[in-house]
């Protein structure tokens, strides 16, 4: 079927998906409709009964409009019927919840009583006030509009009866046009409810960047080393076997490390909800420079390890991270494989400056990829920034971070 064709098909198929919405709530109203009458007959009989009726009806409409299991259903109508996509609302079922789903019963209800009196009155009174006079039946016509609209002349009688059955059969068609946004409205999560919906996908959105750059730091510093030193070895094999089997011995522990850095990133991807356990930070730091000094990577370092371990979580493991990736880049780039750390504590700031020379070639390939916007997110999210420049063959990464939580 071509799409032109298949626009039409669609939009036939959603009017009659309306129209049997509308009907199930028709179906819903008879009931309601059959006490009501019930209760006007008694009330001209004894007020008394009238009012045990008029209770009755008040009790069939409270009683299902307030269960839980009405609102789901109704939100599984509008679903498939309306094809309208509601977002489960957050928490345990509010007062106002059930409030705003028992008043979508009654509209419901309503736009099925409406849709019962076009079906049932409205068109055939149409219908007939048309019809019947070109069918030489203009008598029949004009007693029917009389019923209708009595103590009026036949012409002015027909042309009222006319009006009242379209005003009827239009006024049902904009109710089923209105029902989706009035479900949206009454069935889907309220303001307060759709801010802390939005505030949950922003901080699960937050934490599968969190995760990719979690994974982009380990997993990609282990496929460097790995590749680097598989490469030594490899070129070492037959003139320096010792040398060869300390390459391999390297890439065997950063493939262990890489392994619990997965692990732990896969736990908390199983339990998001559970905090992770000793957090990377700049205390590491010393023994991480020793790992890549073992990897050919020979650092100068500029900073006194007890400034380490005055750094707050806050801002410890953002630098660390960015620090990790920075220094990957180095032993990937550096020529030679030497650089220079500075670190110190400004104030209520961490400024660190991680220096190494790089040739032109280079420069290209470290801009295109995802590790420098990986830490400008990190400082960002940090209340920091960092910044990478190149100038006289030397590759300079400043970062500032400030020592205390952001707050947001």
């Amino acid at each position: 079927m071509t799409e032109t064709g298949r626009r039409p098909s669609q939009r036939a198929g959603r009017i009659f998906r309306h129209f049997v919405f509308m009907m199930i709530g028709a179906l819903l109203a008879v009931p309601y409709i059959v006490v009501f009458i019930w209760a006007t007959q008694l009330a001209a009989v004894s007020p008394a009964n009238a009012a045990v009726a008029f209770t009755v009806l008040v009790l069939l409409l409270a009683v299902p409009a307030a269960l839980s299991a009405t609102r789901a259903l109704e939100r599984t109508a509008v679903g498939e019927l309306l094809a309208v996509k509601l977002a489960e609302p957050a928490g345990p079922v509010t007062r106002q919840r059930r409030l705003r789903g028992a008043v979508w019963y009654l509209v419901h209800l309503m736009a099925g009583g409406l849709t019962l009196v076009a079906i049932a009155f409205a068109a055939p009174l149409v219908i007939s006030v048309v019809i019947l006079p070109l069918l030489g039946n203009a008598n029949s016509a004009n007693e029917l509009s009389a019923a209708v609209v009595p103590f009026t002349d036949d012409t002015t009688a027909a042309l009222w009866s006319l009006g009242l059955g379209t005003g009827v059969i239009i006024f049902t068609i904009l109710t089923a046009l209105a029902l989706p946004h009035w479900a949206t409205l009454l069935l889907g999560p309220s303001p307060a409810e759709r801010r802390v919906l939005e505030e949950e996908q922003a901080r699960l959105e937050a934490k599968r960047n969190e995760l990719a750059r979690e994974l982009h730091d380990s997993v990609g510093h282990a496929l460097t080393v790995t590749t680097l030193q598989a490469t030594a070895a490899e070129a070492l094999m037959g003139r320096d076997p010792e040398e060869a089997a300390r390459a391999m011995r390297a890439v065997a522990d950063t493939g262990r490390s890489a392994l619990a850095e997965l692990d732990r990133v896969i736990g908390i991807l199983r339990a998001p909800g559970v905090p992770a356990e000793n957090p990377a930070g700049l205390r590491q730091l010393p023994g991480y420079l020793d790992h890549m000094e073992d990897q050919g990577l020979q650092v100068k370092r500029e900073f006194e390890t007890q400034t380490l371990e005055q750094v707050p979580a806050a801002a410890s493991a953002p630098a660390f991270r960015i620090l990790q990736e920075g220094l990957t880049n180095a032993l990937k780039y550096a020529s030679p494989r030497e650089a220079v750390l500075h670190i110190e504590l400004n104030g209520q700031r961490l400024q660190i400056q991680l220096v190494n020379p790089v040739v032109q070639s280079a420069t290209a390939r470290r801009a295109s990829g995802r590790g420098i916007a990986g830490m400008q997110e990190r400082a960002r999210l940090a209340g920091g920034s960092t910044r990478s420049q190149l100038a006289q063959g030397r590759w300079t990464l400043s970062v500032d971070i400030p020592l205390q939580e952001r707050a947001w």
